[in-house]
Protein backbone atom coordinates (compact mmCIF):
# COMPACT_ATOMS: atom_id res chain seq x y z
CA UNK A 1 0.00 0.00 0.00
CA UNK A 2 1.81 3.39 -0.60
CA UNK A 3 2.24 5.77 1.65
CA UNK A 4 0.25 8.94 2.29
CA UNK A 5 1.81 11.84 4.11
CA UNK A 6 -0.54 14.71 4.90
CA UNK A 7 0.51 18.45 6.05
CA UNK A 8 -1.90 19.51 8.67
CA UNK A 9 -1.91 22.61 11.18
CA UNK A 10 -1.71 20.65 14.55
CA UNK A 11 -1.07 22.39 18.12
CA UNK A 12 -0.48 25.56 16.67
CA UNK A 13 2.27 24.35 13.64
CA UNK A 14 2.39 22.70 10.47
CA UNK A 15 2.96 19.28 10.47
CA UNK A 16 3.21 15.56 9.17
CA UNK A 17 1.02 13.06 9.56
CA UNK A 18 1.84 9.51 8.39
CA UNK A 19 0.17 6.72 9.99
CA UNK A 20 -2.51 8.85 12.50
CA UNK A 21 1.40 10.14 13.92
CA UNK A 22 2.62 13.90 14.09
CA UNK A 23 5.86 14.65 13.44
CA UNK A 24 7.74 18.07 12.54
CA UNK A 25 6.83 21.43 13.43
CA UNK A 26 7.08 23.87 10.30
CA UNK A 27 6.28 27.56 10.27
CA UNK A 28 4.23 28.08 7.22
CA UNK A 29 2.30 24.95 4.94
CA UNK A 30 4.80 25.67 2.12
CA UNK A 31 7.62 24.21 4.31
CA UNK A 32 5.61 21.08 5.78
CA UNK A 33 4.76 20.60 2.20
CA UNK A 34 8.26 20.76 0.76
CA UNK A 35 9.19 18.37 4.10
CA UNK A 36 6.61 15.97 3.08
CA UNK A 37 7.42 15.48 -0.53
CA UNK A 38 10.89 14.96 0.65
CA UNK A 39 9.79 11.92 2.89
CA UNK A 40 7.70 11.06 -0.02
CA UNK A 41 9.89 10.59 -2.51
CA UNK A 42 12.07 8.65 0.14
CA UNK A 43 9.28 6.31 0.57
CA UNK A 44 9.01 4.89 -2.50
CA UNK A 45 6.81 4.40 -5.69
CA UNK A 46 3.17 5.03 -4.95
CA UNK A 47 3.74 7.92 -2.08
CA UNK A 48 1.73 11.36 -2.09
CA UNK A 49 1.08 14.25 0.20
CA UNK A 50 -1.77 16.21 0.97
CA UNK A 51 -2.27 19.27 2.67
CA UNK A 52 -5.34 20.82 4.42
CA UNK A 53 -6.73 24.54 3.65
CA UNK A 54 -8.47 27.05 5.72
CA UNK A 55 -11.37 25.37 5.57
CA UNK A 56 -9.79 21.66 6.11
CA UNK A 57 -10.42 20.46 3.22
CA UNK A 58 -7.73 18.06 1.94
CA UNK A 59 -5.69 18.56 -1.60
CA UNK A 60 -3.42 16.65 -3.29
CA UNK A 61 0.11 18.01 -3.48
CA UNK A 62 2.27 15.36 -4.91
CA UNK A 63 2.13 12.62 -6.10
CA UNK A 64 4.97 9.65 -6.72
CA UNK A 65 5.55 9.68 -10.75
CA UNK A 66 6.22 5.78 -10.67
CA UNK A 67 3.05 4.81 -9.32
CA UNK A 68 2.62 1.55 -7.13
CA UNK A 69 3.41 -1.51 -8.82
CA UNK A 70 0.57 -2.89 -10.37
CA UNK A 71 1.60 -6.52 -9.68
CA UNK A 72 2.00 -6.15 -5.58
CA UNK A 73 -1.33 -7.35 -4.44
Amino acid sequence: MATEFYVVRHHGAWRIRVNGKHHGEYDSRLLGINAAVTEAKAAGPGAKVFSTGIVSQSSQEWQSSEGPDPLSP
